[in-house]
């Protein structure tokens, strides 16, 4: 609500409500366990997929918005105070860029000296923002927050020359599914492989450690046995000789 006191005082009345929200997080690093095997024993476990969000990225850029509007049948009016309330219509995301699309809404309040009254007006302002974020991906999953920063109104009778700053406060971050390991049992030892060594053509979607884990063999007695420097890099078609595992021969 929004009227004038006593002329004498040249003073508004205003009285409103407000809302705030809060939330409140803790950021955590832990260790899971996503896979695991023994090449001696028999292990059975459960598992369990949650979603995590990986490439947390944060930025922080500024949008200036120079405008002019004009205010109808206000040549006697003066402002009082101007509301600036960014609203966003339309988010969109691709690599390394995110976009805003929406209207910066001004409410003007404005005395009438010749009426003696109080008077609002309405107007938007359309913004069309992109900024910059590193790793950013079309599928990034983005929290974001725009509010004033500055703002400069100078009339000119109806004309009002509009100076705002908005700085974009952005969060990013993609979801990914993994594997977590509960309830894991021992069981009685595997049998021992009568082969002391088994030769292996690898196959697209193989790693060291699903072909360790498939014949009971470890990635480091693989790398090892085939001169591999790298283990998180194996070619589709490489023959690989994959051994008993070392802890294992009796």
């Amino acid at each position: 609500m929004i009227k004038p006191n006593n002329p004498e005082d040249h003073s508004v009345l205003v009285e409103t409500e407000m809302e705030i929200f809060c939330k409140v997080f803790e950021e955590k690093q832990i260790n899971i366990i996503q896979d695991m095997y023994s090449p001696s024993k028999n292990i059975s476990f459960e598992e369990n997929k949650i979603n995590t969000m990986v490439n947390l990225k944060n930025s922080e850029e500024t949008i200036n918005i120079r405008d002019k509007v004009k205010l109808e049948d206000t040549e006697y009016a003066n402002i009082c105070d101007v509301e600036v309330i960014p609203e966003v219509t339309e988010v969109s995301t691709s690599k390394d860029k995110v976009r805003y699309t929406g209207d910066l809404r001004l409410k003007f309040i404005l005395a009438n000296t010749e009426e003696d009254n109080v008077i609002t007006l309405n107007k938007n302002l359309p913004f069309d923002f992109s900024g910059e974020i590193e790793g950013l991906m079309q599928d990034s999953k983005i929290n974001f927050e725009i509010v004033p920063i500055s703002r400069e109104f100078v009339q000119d009778g109806m004309d009002i020359n509009v100076k705002v700053d908005l700085r974009v406060n952005t969060n990013s971050y993609n979801l990914e599914t993994v594997n977590v390991i509960d309830n894991i049992d021992e069981t009685e030892e595997i049998e021992n492989n009568p082969y002391s060594m088994v030769i292996y053509f690898v196959k697209p979607g193989d790693t060291l450690w699903k072909i360790a884990k498939k014949y009971k063999s470890t990635v480091q007695d693989i790398a090892r046995i085939n001169n591999i420097e790298n283990p998180d890099k194996i070619d589709v078609g490489m023959q690989l000789f994959i051994p008993k595992c070392s802890i294992c021969r009796t």
